[in-house]
């Protein structure tokens, strides 16, 4: 008997890529819609954007679960254009896809920023509704691209979800732990707030067993069907007490002082201001906007109780498994960049 396909999005990132690996695990056929090339034999690789309509129907003919990573995660505000052509209407296009193509399942891979307007959230669940207004055009467009994946839930006869994944860390990571290590070295290891605010994380394996089981679990009947999730997996610490073990690990040294967050917020603001004026002269993102400032000086943590309840989710990987591989990784990235 022949194994199900899966579809699998944006697959040599961080999330697609860790769950390429789960999937073939399992012993499911995997085909992958990237732009990037994945160096995976087992995987039927399409190279396409999923904004191109061609490309979304060959990626979804004969699929039994599309799950859908692709996403432009940036905090570069000349480039909300493409944020939202990719992260809002490469979604739409993927869906319309998947339903002339008669696939069972679509499973999302959306954000906790989509409930983030820059307030307080301790304890978050599935209770919260959207944003108003948003820090940053990222937040936004997952929002708009979650709308319309819950909505799609019954047409055609396929069951759509959402998992609203924490801050993602692990091997493969190119937005986190990477880039803070290269900021914090250019320019100090300056902490921001009172040390106070916690922030969720989830590891990316433990994000992608998520999703297996949300996949595997989902049907028109399943309580999961036309929902979102939040998906963490360890409790919620502040965000420079996170990072503060692997600046330690590759020979940081400890922060002497931090920066009030009334005073980052002005910077952020600053920050946000130079960009628009001058971004298009800039290629890399600005570290410090009102969106970065407020996720890590606000309490911005949530739990995954709904997930457990409905799917059965449980992080599989421990809290201290998560810091040595991800450790590992990034001492091999980092000594990459070194030999550069």
């Amino acid at each position: 008997m022949t194994a199900p396909l899966d579809l699998v999005t944006g697959g040599s990132g961080l999330t697609g890529r860790a769950l390429v690996q789960r999937l073939l695990a399992d012993g499911r056929r995997v085909r992958v819609l990237d732009l990037e090339p994945l160096d995976v034999p087992q995987v039927e690789l399409i190279l396409g954007d999923v904004r191109d309509a061609d490309a979304a129907a060959r990626a979804c003919a004969g699929v039994d679960t599309v799950y859908h990573t692709v996403a432009v995660v940036t905090q570069h505000p000349v480039k909300t254009p493409l944020i939202r052509a990719v992260n809002v209407g490469g979604t739409q296009n993927m869906l319309a896809a998947a339903q002339r193509a008669g696939v069972a399942r679509f499973v999302f891979t959306s954000s906790i920023d989509v409930v983030f307007d820059g307030s307080d959230i301790a304890a978050g669940d599935e209770s919260l509704p959207y944003a108003e207004n948003f820090l940053d055009a990222y937040g936004r467009s997952k929002a708009d691209a979650e709308r319309l994946v819950l909505a799609a839930n019954g047409q055609d006869g396929m069951a759509t979800l959402s998992l609203r994944a924490a801050g993602i860390f692990g091997p493969h990571d190119r937005h986190r732990l990477p880039v803070a290590l290269r900021y914090i070295r250019a320019n100090g290891n300056v902490p921001m707030g009172n040390g106070s605010a916690r922030f969720s994380h989830v590891f990316v394996d433990n994000l992608v067993h998520a999703h297996v089981l949300a996949g595997r679990s989902l049907t028109l009947d399943s309580p999961s069907a036309g929902r979102a999730y939040f998906i963490t997996d360890h409790p919620a610490t502040n965000f420079f007490a996170f990072l503060a073990p692997y600046l330690e690990a590759v020979g940081v040294g400890p922060a002497r002082f931090s920066l009030p967050a009334p005073l980052a917020w002005g910077l952020g603001c600053a920050s946000e201001a130079f960009y628009i004026v001058f971004g298009r002269f800039i290629r890399i993102d600005p570290v410090m906007t009102r969106y970065t400032v407020a996720a890590v000086c606000r309490d911005f943590w949530f739990v995954h109780d709904a997930a457990t309840r409905d799917f059965g989710y449980q992080p599989i990987v421990s809290a201290d498994e998560a810091f040595v591989r991800t450790l590992a990784w990034l001492r091999e990235t980092d000594a990459q960049a070194a030999a550069k």
